[in-house]
């Protein structure tokens, strides 16, 4: 009796609470487990609804009361005199283009290396960049809020 009263003033009361929570969680659950098995047991016993089937049914029943005839589903023809596509070039085909169309696409690839050549990183690009931002309102309205004169000192409109 002695030492079963040692082990126990050796051991923490935090540790032994936890340890008995762990215990009974692993009882609940499997009771929890035994009882899941047993519900499904009984449903797997009975007879399974297959809502597709009854769907199936239900639309049987609205054509019989309403006479309407489903004409059975066609047979496809044989496949013996089936004839394979061609199979497609390795090179794209590219269109051809007009005159106009030509110098459209040069005048747009110039602009192109036109744009590439300035700095991209200069301060009225990034300016611009950040102006055409969605954000940039939000960010300009509060920075008025607070940058700008207190409500008390600033005009009624």
């Amino acid at each position: 009796m002695t030492l079963a009263v040692n082990i126990l003033d050796l051991l923490d009361p935090q540790a032994i609470f936890v340890l008995l929570a762990v215990i009974f969680a692993a009882i609940k659950a499997f009771f929890e487990h035994r009882k899941k098995g047993e519900s499904e047991e009984i449903v797997g016993g009975e007879t399974e609804f297959d809502p597709y089937q009854a769907y199936e049914e239900e639309i049987a029943r609205q054509r019989r009361d309403l006479q309407i005839e489903v004409p059975s589903p066609t047979v496809p023809p044989p496949l013996d005199n089936f004839t394979p596509t061609p199979p497609l070039p390795s090179v794209p085909i590219r269109p051809r283009l007009s005159q106009a169309e030509e110098e459209a696409l040069s005048n747009l690839n110039l602009l192109k290396t036109r744009r590439s050549r300035k700095a991209g990183n200069s301060t009225r690009s990034r300016l611009y960049r950040h102006l055409s931002s969605p954000t940039a309102a939000r960010e300009a309205l509060l920075l008025a809020e607070v940058l700008g004169p207190p409500k008390s000192l600033q005009n009624d409109r």
